[in-house]
């Protein structure tokens, strides 16, 4: 039962990176300045649906955990804030750059696929979708983005984004977005950090092509808890996504190796984002 469930998985997560490859693929072919709103349909069949977390690890499907309740009060690293702009009512053209947060916008559109954005991969159809790059010269912890479509608020949550690089965001509440819309920047905010920590004076990380994970404590002492971040990115390294998934492994003994199956982590396209040890109060 366990290895059907595997095979579901993968088959899943198959069809969210070949409908995201496609999308971006698509959007990213638009000359700069041009507004391209697509109708993208991800067609895969035999692509189940479900959990698998595995065994001696605790995922946890979503954002950042250990960042606060999304109020933005406890992120840990330097945040900045931008609001509207471009005056009440007034339109953007994309791609759009958010100058505090350092934010291009690259386009919005209409999506219909796979819903990532809450761990469940439901099959959706019309959602607003969003492709976002970061600009800054530092990774993203986290960022939230809103903007409106024709008055109706569109929000965007983004976290462990390195500089550079670009992800396919997904609307927060699946919010649809008419191909016509006009579109207007509200506000972001964005905490920053100025690197990726993969704790490497402390741990090793490995994956193999079965979606297993290897975490070994290289420390010489216990560790309490660990938090290992990861999420999925295609051929030409587009993020899938806006949230970074977490699993967390606890009383980690000192040269204890301990393998993991995070339910969302594809053998081929998973990539470990950051660990991030914590010690007993």
């Amino acid at each position: 039962m366990r290895r059907h469930r595997k095979r579901r998985r993968k088959k899943t997560l198959l069809a969210v990176i070949v409908v995201a490859a496609v999308v971006i693929a698509t959007l990213l072919a638009y000359e700069a300045g041009e507004i391209g709103r697509n109708r993208i349909t991800g067609e895969i069949s035999d692509a189940g649906t479900g959990t698998d977390t595995g065994s001696d690890g605790t995922e946890e499907d979503g954002t950042i955990s250990d960042t606060g309740n999304g109020t933005g009060d406890e992120l840990a690293g330097s945040q900045e804030s931008s609001e509207n702009g471009t005056g009440a009512g007034e339109d953007i053209f994309f791609p759009y750059t958010s100058e505090l947060d350092s934010l291009e916008l690259v386009n919005v559109y209409d999506y219909s696929g796979y819903y990532i954005e809450d761990g469940t991969e439901d099959e959706i159809d019309s959602v607003a979708a969003l492709v976002v790059t970061n600009t800054a010269d530092e990774a993203i912890e986290f960022a939230w983005i809103t903007l409106t479509a024709d008055g109706e608020p569109l929000n965007f949550e983004v976290s462990l984004l390195p500089a550079g690089q670009t992800a396919l965001v997904m609307e927060a509440d699946r919010k649809s977005c008419s191909e016509s819309a006009s579109f207007s920047y509200v506000e972001s905010e964005a905490a920053y950090l100025s690197e990726l920590d993969m704790c490497e004076d402390q741990v090793s990380v490995s994956a193999d092509d079965s979606g297993a994970v290897t975490v070994t404590n290289t420390s010489g002492s216990a560790i309490a808890e660990l938090r290992l971040f990861y999420k999925n990115r295609i051929d030409t390294g587009e993020y899938i996504g806006g949230i970074a998934y977490t699993v967390k492994l606890e009383d980690l003994a000192a040269g204890e190796s301990r393998t993991v199956y995070p339910s969302h982590f594809d053998p081929e396209y998973g990539v470990v984002m950051m660990l991030r040890i914590y010690d007993e109060e």
